[in-house]
């Protein structure tokens, strides 16, 4: 009966009801600045991640533009050489208009102009075709327009400067004669 007693007398004073004491109001201030600092702490976190993605990306991107940079490095180089090429070409062509004295001289000249080609062939350096094609703005440069019989619309028919293209680069683009 003792217990019994107890716990009525509990009850009429209030003793099983924790009351709020100074303890109560300051664990609930701190459990608040708690939640608050887990809130900053998940805010710094999302922007560690955003800012790790975002420099992953920047490395990324750096070493495509450095592999490019270093793949098309030799482009400048080439361009320079293109008119000694042309200069090869038309010597070529020109001699074969004149007699058969200078045999010699066409087939040295024809020997070196095949060598050059094929060294830059060999670096990937390939000449656009042009003649009998529809003009396309990317590998041509019109210079004139004409009308030609039996010819359709914008059909490249003559070639003043043979363009190239160096891997996945215009060199230099065909300078052209489209039809109209």
């Amino acid at each position: 009966m003792a217990k019994e007693e107890t716990k009525t007398s509990a009850k009429k004073t209030g003793a099983c009801k924790p009351k709020k004491t100074g303890h109560d109001k300051e664990i609930a201030k701190l459990q608040g600045k708690i939640k608050e600092y887990e809130e900053k702490l998940a805010e710094t976190s999302e922007k560690y991640i955003r800012l790790a993605a975002e420099f992953d990306n920047y490395r990324k991107r750096t070493q495509k533009e450095m592999g490019d940079i270093i793949e098309y490095a030799g482009e400048k180089v080439l361009r320079n050489i293109l008119p000694i090429l042309d200069d090869f070409e038309r010597a070529l062509n020109s001699h074969d208009d004149d007699d058969s004295s200078g045999d010699s001289l066409h087939q040295g000249l024809e020997m070196i102009f095949k060598k050059f080609s094929k060294t830059l062939a060999d670096m990937d350096v390939r000449p656009i075709e042009s003649l009998d094609k529809p003009f396309d703005p990317d590998l041509h440069h019109a210079v004139m327009a004409k009308e030609v019989e039996g010819v359709e619309p914008d059909i490249v028919v003559e070639e003043f400067e043979k363009g190239y293209t160096y891997k996945q680069h215009v060199l230099r683009h065909s300078k052209v004669v489209v039809s109209k």
